[in-house]
């Protein structure tokens, strides 16, 4: 009976590693540019991302994967200077460890239409005026969760070159109300 259920499991296991789709890793790094929805008159800010991605093929056409990144994001803003007594620009630095989790659509060869979802944690949150830091990471709300939409090529040779717009779901700040985060990132990556 032992050697029964070994065969089978060798057997399972064989069947299984020969219709394996291939998995592949690398890095990824590239620029962001990031704002918020909700106040008037945000403006860009523009950052650094990178970190490194798994994906694996589900078919021919699909394949999963998943990204851990860090990512500068953040804003700028004029705040009324009848209140500040200036015209000074007030910057927000909000930088995130991001674990993006998207669905490769590939349309023809390796262009690919790319969904998902992005779950985020704030490692960073400071507030820049008048060329002074006052951390903000208390009142800044630490989890973020983002719709992904993106399009990308993968080269045969291993080079990938993507686009992608993430659409913040959670809020900024608990306190203001509906601000939520949203930025475009340019990468390039590297798939082993």
């Amino acid at each position: 009976m032992k050697k029964l259920i070994l065969s089978t499991i060798v057997l399972l296991c064989a069947s299984w590693s020969a219709n394996a789709q291939p998995w592949g890793f690398g890095p990824k790094a590239g620029a962001v540019f990031s704002s918020v929805n909700g106040i008037d008159g945000a403006s860009c800010r523009t950052g650094v991302v990178a970190g490194v991605f798994i994906d694996r093929m589900v078919n021919d056409w699909i394949s999963i994967e998943a990204d851990l990144l860090y990512s500068m994001n953040g804003f700028k803003v004029k705040p009324d200077s009848r209140i500040y007594g200036n015209d000074q620009t007030l910057k927000m630095r909000l930088n995130y460890v991001n674990m993006p989790l998207v669905a490769k659509f590939y349309l023809v060869r390796g262009l690919n239409l790319q969904l998902g979802a992005q779950f985020g944690y704030l490692v960073v949150g400071k507030e820049v005026a008048n060329d002074t830091d006052h951390s903000m990471k208390d009142a800044i709300n630490k989890y973020n969760v983002s719709f992904v939409s993106g399009l990308a090529y993968d080269f045969n040779f291993g080079l990938i070159l993507e686009g992608r717009y993430n659409i913040g779901l959670t809020p900024v700040e608990n306190q203001i109300g509906k601000v939520t985060n949203g930025s475009l990132q340019i990468v390039a990556g590297w798939r082993f």
